[in-house]
Parts: structure tokens; C-alpha cells; sequence
């Protein structure tokens, strides 16, 4: 037998005559050789009072055991946790894969503090928040403050459901959503918030799946809501895309979460061919674009749109009575024409040609709604 080999023996024979003479009925006879296990700040109660409350220690001498298997003997003093979605580990009884059976210097005996103890397991999750630049402010408050550890009746040991958890923080947005009278349907269809936004990190604001359009295009792709226009067909088929559009953010106009306003709309926009021109009801428009291209009849500025210094902008809206609306000439999301202007607008069961050919110093439009006209910023071929 080599020197190593006798000398393992013997601790091993001093060992097993230590537990013969001394068997562990308190703490004070374990710690006078373990003493390392009990020297942290937070000591479990069961291994300061009695040692033998969880292990077995052999009369005779030789290795303790356990008492009895991992998670059995944890729920001899702590309540089992009851959840459709369990934790792995407290699913099968691991519960020392997270806490320390003797002591830690952490709260809750956990083996180590914060996110660092979830991300002994989940190493993806690490690295993705790593990978993305822009983290959900929560992490900061710890997995803990979404996820219950345990078990919980929620997908993902969420705290609770979806929409509830997020306006614990995003009330704001939780009041918006109910209080509005045009409801956005992915707010509050499972998985509720989740459906646009990643609930960790995300390469996009704020913590978008994808762009803003490519989200949006997830569903309005002509696959989910039949009875609105194939927004991802028609920017395909249409290349001259409205600025937002261009910008990937559908928000630029659309409230996401909920709107007093229809399409959820974020201000005033006029629904019909013909409205009566008052400056409130083009608020949507107005955040971006120039009142003055609608209310000064003369001007060689604040728009092409002239014949000569005559505003056509104030010729076809400004009126009291029945002023055309935007919609009348312009689509607002993609058109084949410059401007954005129309191929043609629905009128009623009609679907009105617009007719617009531009020149280098103005255009003309054959519409249904009046006769063929021509206009000439220099006026040279202008007709009245």
C-alpha cells in the first residue's frame, strides 16, 4: 500500500471512530469538525439547531446519509409550491441546486446573489443579454421581480398573466389600453405584450420583436385580419412609402396600444372624401406637415403645388362647407406616383381615378371629380 494510500485509511478509520464516539445529536458536535459549513451570514435553521434532522449518522461510524431523498426532506418543514409551471429543479427535489443546505452569505440561503444564481443554468439567456443593446429595465430588480423561482400557474413561472405583470411598471400604457375606444387586439390576445415586445432584450426600441414595420407586417400581411388592407402587399407593390413608412415606424401615426381615434390613429384625421375644413380636424397631419400649405391662398413656398403663387392646397381643402380631405388625392401609406398621390379613391361603391401626371414645373389630373386641369408653378400653362 503506497504512503498516500495509508494515509487516506487511517483519516477514514479516525473519521469513522470520531462518529462512533461522538454521534451528532446538535450542532456543536458536527461544526467541531465542519465548522466551514456553518460560516456564513445566513445560517439554515435545521443544520444550526440538529445535524441529524437531515442526515443519518451511522453508530457505528463511516458516512452520514440523508434522511431521506433531496426534495422529501425539504418539504418536512417548507410547503410544497403548487403551479401548473414548475421550476426543473423544484420539480424534482433539487432545491440545493439554488440553496445551500447549511449557510450562505446571501438571503434565502442562495448560492449566489441576483441574476448570476440564473444564469448558473441559463448561459443563453446570459449571452443574449450581452449580444443585445438594449436590456429591459426590470433585470436590474432581478429575474425574481417577473419570475417566481418555484412554480407558478403562468407560462414561464410568470408572477402573474402577461398584461398584469407589465403594468405593474407601464401603468400608463395599461390605462391607455383599457381607457381607449379603438382597442389594439395584440394588447390584450395572449401572449399580450409579448406579442410585439421581447420580454429581456431586444435589438430594437423598446424591446420591439423586430422594426416597427416588420412588426406591424407580421399581422397586417392580408394572413390575420382579412377586413384591412394587405399593408405588406401593397408597400411591396407601391414604392414611393410615406415617411414613416420609410423610417420603419408605423408609431409615427398609429398608437399601438389604443386610440380615441379610428385605425388607432394618434390625432384627428378626417375618415371621409369631404370634410369641412377646420385646422383641429388634420391634427394627425399637422404634427408633421405645414398648416400654412392649407391656409394661405397666395403663396411660392409652402408648397409645389401652386399655379404660379395660387395655392391648390387651399383651393381643394379650405372650404366651409365641403372641403376635400387628404385622402381625397394622397394615399398614406405607398403610392407608384410621387407625392403619394392616389391611382384612385374609393367614392361609394366607385373607385374615383385621380389621373395625375407630374412635369418638371407642375402636372396635371384628369379626376372624376372635376375636368382635366394643368398646373405651372411659373404659370405658363396654367388653365383656371
Amino acid at each position: 500500500m503506497t504512503r498516500i494510500a495509508k494515509l487516506a485509511a487511517a483519516c477514514l478509520m479516525a473519521a469513522a471512530g470520531l462518529h462512533a464516539q461522538h454521534p451528532a445529536t446538535g450542532g456543536a458536535a458536527c461544526t467541531s469538525c465542519h465548522s466551514d459549513l456553518m460560516g456564513s451570514r445566513v445560517q439554515h435553521a435545521a443544520a444550526a439547531d440538529d445535524c441529524t434532522t437531515c442526515h443519518e449518522i451511522p453508530e457505528k461510524g463511516g458516512k452520514a446519509a440523508l434522511a431521506a431523498p433531496p426534495g422529501e426532506l425539504c418539504g418536512m418543514c417548507h410547503e410544497p409550491f403548487e403551479g401548473e409551471h414548475m421550476h426543473g429543479p423544484v420539480a424534482v427535489g433539487a432545491c440545493v441546486a439554488c440553496h445551500d443546505p447549511h449557510a450562505s452569505d446571501n438571503d434565502h440561503l442562495v448560492r449566489t446573489e441576483g441574476n448570476q444564481l440564473c444564469f448558473v443554468c441559463h448561459q443563453e439567456m446570459q449571452k443574449r443579454l450581452k449580444a443585445e443593446p438594449f436590456r429591459h429595465a426590470a433585470l436590474e430588480s432581478g429575474c425574481t421581480s417577473c419570475h417566481d423561482p418555484h412554480a407558478s400557474d403562468q407560462p414561464a413561472q410568470l408572477r402573474s398573466p402577461t398584461a398584469e405583470l407589465c403594468g405593474m411598471c407601464h401603468s400608463d400604457i395599461l390605462e391607455t389600453a383599457g381607457a381607449a375606444k379603438v382597442k389594439h387586439p395584440p394588447v390584450t390576445d395572449p401572449p399580450a405584450c409579448l406579442n410585439c415586445h421581447r420580454p429581456h432584450a431586444a435589438e430594437h426600441r423598446p424591446l420591439l420583436q423586430a422594426d416597427g414595420l416588420a412588426v406591424c407586417l407580421s399581422c397586417h400581411d392580408g394572413s390575420r385580419v382579412k377586413r384591412l388592407t394587405d399593408m405588406k402587399a401593397l408597400l411591396a407593390a407601391n414604392p414611393d412609402h410615406h415617411g414613416p413608412i420609410r423610417e420603419k415606424d408605423c408609431s409615427g401615426c398609429h398608437q399601438p396600444h389604443g386610440s380615441n381615434f379610428f385605425r388607432l390613429l394618434f390625432a384627428e384625421y378626417p375618415s371621409t372624401f369631404y370634410a369641412p375644413y377646420r385646422e383641429e380636424n388634420f391634427a394627425l397631419c399637422f404634427a408633421c406637415h405645414d398648416s400654412a400649405a392649407v391656409t394661405e391662398a397666395e403663396t411660392t413656398t409652402v408648397t409645389d403645388f401652386r399655379d404660379g403663387s395660387r395655392n391648390l392646397h387651399f383651393v381643394h381643402v379650405n372650404k366651409t362647407r365641403k372641403g376635400r380631405t387628404c385622402r381625397a388625392c394622397h394615399e398614406t401609406h405607398a403610392s407608384r406616383r410621387p407625392n403619394h398621390i392616389r391611382e384612385s379613391v374609393p367614392f361609394g361603391n366607385w373607385q374615383l381615378p385621380v389621373n395625375y401626371e407630374k412635369t418638371d414645373d407642375g402636372g396635371s389630373c384628369a379626376p372624376g371629380c372635376h375636368r382635366p386641369e394643368t398646373y405651372s408653378r411659373t404659370g405658363e400653362n396654367a388653365s383656371r
